[in-house]
C-alpha cells in the first residue's frame, strides 16, 4: 500500500492548501465585506442560497460520487452526465426566473425578485463542471482543483470588495458569487482539457442513475433542512438577524468545512480502493477522526473562550450580536467533519441506501428541534441546531461500529484525549489574557499563546498527528 499511501499524502496536501487557502482567501474577504455592508445585506444572500444550493444538488444528483465511485468508467459515462446536468441546469434556472416574484413575496423583501435572477445563473455556469472535477478526484489531482479555486477567489474577492467600496450595496455580494463560479468553471476547462463526446447512452445513464439517485434525494434533504434554520429565520425575523446568524454560521463553518472537505475529499477514493479490506478501512477512519479531533478541538475552545475579541476587532461593534450564536454554534464544529467521514465509508460501500435513510432521520430532528425552539428567539435555536448534530453523530457511527467494529463510544474515545490537550492549552490561554486591557491585544496575544501551549501539550501526550504533518510538510519540501 506504499504508492497508494504516498499518493494520498499528496492528495491530502494538496486538498488541505485547495481548502485552505480557498476559505481562508473568502473568509477575509468575507470580513472586509461585513466591515463595508450592513448585516441585513448578508441576510438578503442567506435567504436565496438555499435557492441555489437545492439546485446544485438537483444538477450534481448524486452524480459526482457515483463518477468517482465507479471502477470501470468511459468517455461516454462521462458525456452522458454532462449533458444531461446542463439540460437540467437551463430548466432550474427558468424555474427560478419565473419564481422570484413569489420569493419576493414569501420574505417580503422586493429586491429579491432581481437578486434571485441574477445570482441563478450560478447554477448553469456551475452544471459544465461537475465532470472535471471527478475525473480530477479519480486521479487523485487535488493540485489542478487548488489553483482553480485559489486564482478564482482572490480574483473575486478583489470584484466584490471593489463594488462594496463604489457603493453597489448587495449586489457586490451577488456579483463577487457568480465572477468565482464562472472563473472557476474556465479553469477547469482549460486545466483539465476534457471535452465531451456528442453522446448520450442511456446505459450509462441509468446505471449512473442507480447509485446517484439516493445521493441526489440524501443531498437535497440534507441541504433543504440545513438550510431550514435560514428559511424560518428569514421569515420569521428580520434580514439584520438572519445576518448576525449567518456571519456566525460562517466562523463556524471555516474550520469544520475545511477539515470536513479536505478528509473527505481525499478518504473517500482511499476508502474506494481498500473498502474488501475491513483493517485497513478501518485504519483509514481511525487516523481521519483522531487527526480531525487533532486539529479542531483547540479551535472549538479557542472560538468559545475569544469569539468577542474576535468579532470587535474583525467585524466590529455592529457585529457584536454575533457572539453568542458563534460561540454556542462553536460546540457544532467537531460533528460535522465527523459525520462526513462515517457517511462516506457507507458511500465506498456502496450502501447509499444506508446513507438516505440516516439523512432522513437527521431531517426528522431538525424538524423536532426547529418546532421546539423557534418559538423562544435565535439563542435556543442555535442550541437545538448543535443538539441535532450530536445526536446524528451517535446515528451515523452505528452503521460503522455494525460494519467493521468502529463504534460510537470506540470513536468517542478515540476524541478524548484531544479535547483534554485543547482545555488545557486554551483554558490557560484564556486566563492569562483577561487582565490584557485591548481587545486586539488579546486576541494576538491568546491565539498565539493558545497555538504554542498546545504544540507544547501534544508534544507531553505524544499525539502522533504532530509527527504526522511534520512528516508530510518535510517530505513535500524535500
Amino acid at each position: 500500500m506504499g504508492a497508494l499511501e504516498n499518493k494520498a499524502k499528496n492528495g491530502l496536501l494538496w486538498s488541505s492548501i485547495d481548502k485552505f487557502s480557498t476559505l481562508i482567501i473568502q473568509f477575509l474577504v468575507g470580513i472586509i465585506l461585513a466591515r463595508l455592508l450592513m448585516p441585513e445585506d448578508f441576510g438578503l444572500i442567506g435567504m436565496i442560497t438555499i435557492l441555489l444550493a437545492i439546485s446544485q444538488c438537483l444538477i450534481n444528483g448524486g452524480f459526482y460520487t457515483a463518477l468517482v465511485q465507479k471502477k470501470v468508467i468511459d468517455n461516454k459515462d462521462y458525456s452522458t452526465i454532462f449533458f444531461f446536468n446542463i439540460g437540467v441546469a437551463c430548466c432550474l434556472y427558468l424555474i427560478l426566473y419565473w419564481s422570484s416574484n413569489y420569493i419576493s413575496r414569501f420574505y417580503e423583501e422586493p429586491i429579491l425578485v432581481d437578486l434571485v435572477k441574477v445570482i441563478a445563473i450560478n447554477i448553469v455556469i456551475l452544471s459544465t463542471t461537475i465532470v472535471h472535477r471527478a475525473i480530477l478526484a479519480r486521479e487523485i489531482d487535488f493540485k489542478t482543483q487548488a489553483i482553480a479555486h485559489i486564482t478564482s477567489s482572490v480574483i473575486a474577492g478583489i470584484i466584490g470588495i471593489y463594488l462594496a467600496i463604489a457603493g453597489y450595496g448587495v449586489w457586490a455580494l451577488v456579483f463577487q458569487y457568480l465572477s468565482r463560479s464562472i472563473l472557476v468553471a474556465l479553469l477547469y476547462w482549460v486545466l483539465n482539457r476534457w471535452t465531451p463526446a456528442f453522446v448520450f447512452s442511456k446505459k450509462s445513464f441509468q446505471s449512473l442513475f442507480s447509485f446517484g439517485s439516493k445521493l441526489m434525494i440524501s443531498e437535497l434533504l440534507k441541504v433543504f433542512f440545513k438550510n431550514l434554520y435560514i428559511i424560518i429565520i428569514g421569515k420569521i425575523y428580520k434580514a439584520e438577524e438572519l445576518g448576525y446568524f449567518t456571519r456566525a454560521e460562517l466562523f463556524k463553518q471555516v474550520p469544520g468545512t475545511l477539515v470536513g472537505n479536505i478528509l473527505q475529499g481525499v478518504t473517500f477514493p482511499l476508502m474506494v480502493k481498500v473498502i474488501d479490506d475491513d483493517k485497513k478501512v478501518e485504519n483509514v477512519l481511525v487516523r481521519s477522526i483522531k487527526l480531525t479531533a487533532f486539529i479542531l478541538f483547540p479551535v472549538i475552545l479557542w472560538l468559545l473562550f475569544f469569539s468577542k475579541p474576535l468579532i470587535l476587532v474583525l467585524l466590529t461593534e455592529k457585529w457584536l450580536p454575533s457572539v453568542i450564536f458563534l460561540q454556542i454554534l462553536s460546540l457544532d464544529i467537531i460533528f460535522q467533519p465527523i459525520q462526513y467521514i462515517n457517511l462516506n465509508f457507507l458511500n465506498a460501500k456502496g450502501r447509499s441506501d444506508l446513507f438516505l435513510k440516516l439523512e432522513m432521520a437527521k431531517n426528522v430532528l431538525t424538524v423536532i428541534a426547529i418546532l421546539i425552539t423557534y418559538k423562544y428567539g435565535l439563542l435556543h435555536m442555535c442550541i437545538g441546531y448543535v443538539a441535532v448534530s450530536c445526536i446524528s453523530f451517535f446515528i451515523n457511527s452505528h452503521y460503522t461500529g455494525k460494519f467493521i467494529g468502529y463504534s460510537s463510544l470506540k470513536q468517542l474515545v478515540d476524541l478524548m484525549p484531544y479535547a483534554l490537550g485543547g482545555t488545557i492549552a486554551v483554558s490557560i490561554s484564556y486566563f492569562i489574557c483577561v487582565f490584557i486591557p485591548t481587545e486586539l491585544m488579546q486576541l494576538l496575544f491568546g491565539t498565539i499563546l493558545c497555538g504554542l501551549l498546545y504544540l507544547l501539550v501534544s508534544k507531553i501526550m505524544k499525539f502522533r498527528e504532530l509527527n504526522d504533518m511534520k512528516s508530510i510538510l518535510v517530505s513535500k519540501f524535500n
